[in-house]
C-alpha cells in the first residue's frame, strides 16, 4: 500500500508539473518528478530482490557505523553533530556513486579505489559548486568505507555490489535530479535493471542530450 502511494504521488507530482514551452530548460519540479518515478520503479524492483535489500542495509550500516565513528573521531571536534551536517550536502551519495564506478574501472587493481574516489568525490563538488570539504576528511571517510565494502566483493560478487551502491545512492540522494554523479553513475546504470518504461521516457525528457543517448546506448539502442 505505501509503495503504490509512492507511486501515486509521484504520478500526481509528473501531471501537475507542465513540459517547457519552446526553448525553455524543463523546470526543477519536472526533473524531480522523474526522478521520483525512478526512485518509485527501484523500490518496487528491491521489493522483488530481497537479498539486495540485505546488501543495501549492510553498506548503509557501513556508513553509519565505522566511517562516521572515525570521521566524529578526527573531525567532529566539541560538535560532531555540526561536522555531520556539512556531509549531507550531497557527500554520502557522491562516495556510494563513486565507488560503484571505480569497481568497475579497477576491478583488477582494487587498491587503487581509494585515491580515485577521494578525486573523484573532490571534483565532483568543485564542479556542483557544492559546500567545500577538507582533502584528508573524504579520504578517511572513503578508506573506511572501503574496506568492509571491499571485503563484500567476495560474497557477493562485482556486479552486485556495484548494483547495491547504486541504489544506495539514488536512495538516500537528496535531489538525484541536480546530482550529476548520481546520474551519471547510479541513474544511468541502474536504468536497464529496475525502472519501467514511464520512468525511462521522463528522464529522457528532463535530463542533457547526450545524457539520453547515453541512456539507450545502454538499453542496447532501445
Amino acid at each position: 500500500m505505501a509503495r503504490q502511494e509512492a507511486r501515486d504521488d509521484s504520478d500526481c507530482r509528473w501531471a501537475a508539473a507542465p513540459p517547457p514551452i519552446g526553448r525553455r530548460q524543463p523546470s526543477s519540479r519536472r526533473k524531480a518528478a522523474a526522478t521520483d518515478s525512478a526512485t518509485a520503479d527501484l523500490v518496487d524492483w528491491l521489493a522483488e530482490n530481497p537479498d539486495t535489500i540485505e546488501r543495501i542495509q549492510k553498506v548503509g550500516d557501513v556508513l553509519t557505523g565505522p566511517v562516521i565513528e572515525e570521521l566524529d573521531k578526527r573531525f567532529g571536534g566539541s560538535k560532531p553533530r555540526e561536522a555531520r551536517r556539512r556531509l549531507a550536502d550531497h557527500f554520502w551519495c557522491d562516495l556510494l556513486a563513486s565507488l560503484a564506478e571505480a569497481i568497475e574501472k579497477f576491478s583488477k587493481t582494487m587498491d587503487q579505489i581509494p585515491e580515485y574516489v577521494t578525486t573523484a568525490i573532490m571534483q565532483s563538488r568543485k564542479t556542483d559548486r557544492r559546500s567545500p570539504l577538507l582533502e584528508p576528511l573524504v579520504g578517511l571517510a572513503v578508506r573506511t568505507a572501503w574496506e568492509p565494502i571491499k571485503s563484500m566483493i567476495q560474497a557477493t560478487g562485482i556486479e552486485d555490489l556495484q548494483r547495491t551502491c547504486r541504489i544506495l545512492a539514488v536512495l538516500i540522494c537528496p535531489a538525484p535530479e541536480n546530482h550529476k554523479a548520481v546520474q551519471d553513475s547510479a541513474l544511468l546504470p541502474l536504468a536497464k535493471e529496475g525502472m519501467l518504461e514511464i520512468s525511462r521516457e521522463r528522464l529522457e525528457l528532463v535530463f542533457p542530450a547526450e545524457w539520453v543517448r547515453r541512456l539507450r546506448e545502454g538499453l542496447g539502442g532501445a
